[in-house]
C-alpha cells in the first residue's frame, strides 16, 4: 500500500515528514487543486480541517464517500479540527460529574 499524502500548513507537514509520510505545504487558494492530484494518485489522503473548510462541503463529502483512495480529515498541528470528547458530551448533557 501507498504511503499516505499529508496536505497540510507548514508547521503541520514537519512531524509527518519526521514519521515519513509524503507531504504536501499549500494554501488555502491551491487546496482544491492540490486534493484533486492527490486523489488521481491513488494514495491514501490526510487534509488538515483548516485546509478543508476552504473546500465546497459537498465535494470534500464526495471525495470522503468514495474512499477510493480513503480521505481524512485530520487536526492540524494546534488542534484545530479536534474530535471533540463524546464522552464529556454526554456527562455534561446528563449533569454527570466526573
Amino acid at each position: 500500500m501507498d504511503r499516505p499524502v499529508v496536505i497540510s500548513d507548514r508547521v503541520t507537514a514537519a512531524g509527518f515528514r519526521l514519521a515519513g509520510l509524503d507531504v504536501w505545504v499549500t494554501e488555502p487558494y491551491q487546496v482544491r487543486a492540490q486534493l484533486r492530484q492527490a486523489l488521481r494518485a491513488g494514495q491514501p489522503v490526510l487534509l488538515t480541517a483548516d485546509l478543508a473548510e476552504q473546500l465546497p462541503a459537498e465535494e470534500l463529502a464526495r471525495a470522503i464517500r468514495r474512499a477510493r483512495p480513503p480521505l481524512a480529515v485530520i487536526p492540524d498541528v494546534s488542534g484545530h479540527g479536534q474530535a471533540p470528547d463524546l464522552a464529556d458530551k454526554v456527562r455534561r448533557a446528563l449533569g454527570v460529574e466526573t
